[in-house]
Order: C-alpha cells, then structure tokens, then sequence
C-alpha cells in the first residue's frame, strides 16, 4: 500500500512539474490567425509560422514524454512486483520450518543424561 502511495505521489509531481513547465502565450490561435490573414509582411507571417511550429514540436514533447513516463512507471511497479505464487510458496516453506523446529524445541530432550 505504501508502493502504491508513493508511485501515486510521483505521479501527481510529474504532472504538476509538466504543467509547470507548459508555455501560455499572450495571443491566441484565433489572433495568430487573424494576424495571419490581414498580415502585409512576409516576415511576420515567417515569425507565425515559427511560432505555430516551436507550439506543435513542444505539444508533441510533452505527449511523447508523458507516455515514456507512463511505460516507466508501468514496467518499474512490475519489477518490484511479487507473484502471489510465490509469496504463497515462501510462506508455506517458511512456516513449514518454522513448525518444525518448534516441534523439536517442545518436546524437549527424550533422553536425559543421569
């Protein structure tokens, strides 16, 4: 349970730390645009499209980046994953020794030396 509430922290930092690094512009899509269709110059619709370029490579790093995290948590908790098989199997094995050397400690020595 304390695995499960640590990798669910991380989590939410991740998160937290990709929002925190998301780029918020002055202008919006809608006024680049519109910047766009009434523009004169050829070097402010360059600088749009630079613009709109850098905002799609940036949106398509964070999506890339977010399922690479998301593969290295999955692949990270199945690492440190016990089968229940085999917990079951140990535990039995260990118990089994376990009362067998009990057995031995309570019957105490058979025969005493006079």
């Amino acid at each position: 349970m304390l695995l499960g509430v640590l990798v669910i922290r991380r989590e939410i930092h991740a998160e937290a730390l990709l929002r925190a690094q998301s780029i918020k512009l002055k202008t919006s899509k809608d006024q680049r645009q519109h910047w766009r269709k009434t523009a004169l110059s050829q070097d402010l619709i360059d600088l749009l499209d630079d613009v709109d370029t850098l905002l799609n490579a940036r949106a398509a790093d964070q999506l890339t980046a977010r399922q690479q995290h998301r593969e290295a948590v999955r692949l990270s908790w199945t690492s440190r994953h016990i089968p229940l098989r085999t917990l079951a199997l140990g535990t039995l094995a260990l118990a089994s020794v376990l009362s067998a050397i009990l057995m031995v400690v309570a019957e105490g020595p058979r025969n005493p030396i006079p």
